[in-house]
């Protein structure tokens, strides 16, 4: 996804889901939506177990990625992990997405594009 860094094109992005509203909320497009990757960064023990063929590297300095062979295509895929609360982690297309795919909530908790009850994870 590349978009132009003109920031006229804000736009409202309660009805973006899963990677698309990661994306576009990381790239400040959406009004009042700030990025959800902020205030879950990556770590070294991100993810436990779930990714046996994992290659770690610092990226632009700051950030930590990882990458994933995809055995059967002899390719890698990277910085599309989301590290859940609990130590799990999920692809961006599973991020604020109204379903709790973590387990834990906590790939829903700071979306802005759904209504969350004080209830635990009763989404909107």
């Amino acid at each position: 996804l590349i978009l132009p860094s003109d920031h006229s094109l804000t736009k409202d992005c309660n009805h973006k889901y899963g990677a698309s509203y990661v994306y576009l909320s990381c790239l400040n497009k959406c009004i009042q939506s700030p990025c959800i990757l902020m205030t879950k960064p990556l770590r070294h023990d991100s993810c436990k177990g779930q990714y046996k063929d994992r290659v770690f590297s610092l990226s632009n300095n700051s950030r930590l990625t990882f990458l994933i062979r995809d055995r059967r295509h002899g390719t890698y895929h990277h910085d599309n992990i989301f590290p859940c609360s609990n130590g799990n982690c999920v692809s961006y297309d599973k991020v604020c997405n109204l379903v709790d795919d973590c387990g834990d909530g906590s790939d829903e908790m700071d979306c802005t594009n759904h209504f969350q009850c004080r209830t635990q994870w009763n989404n909107f």
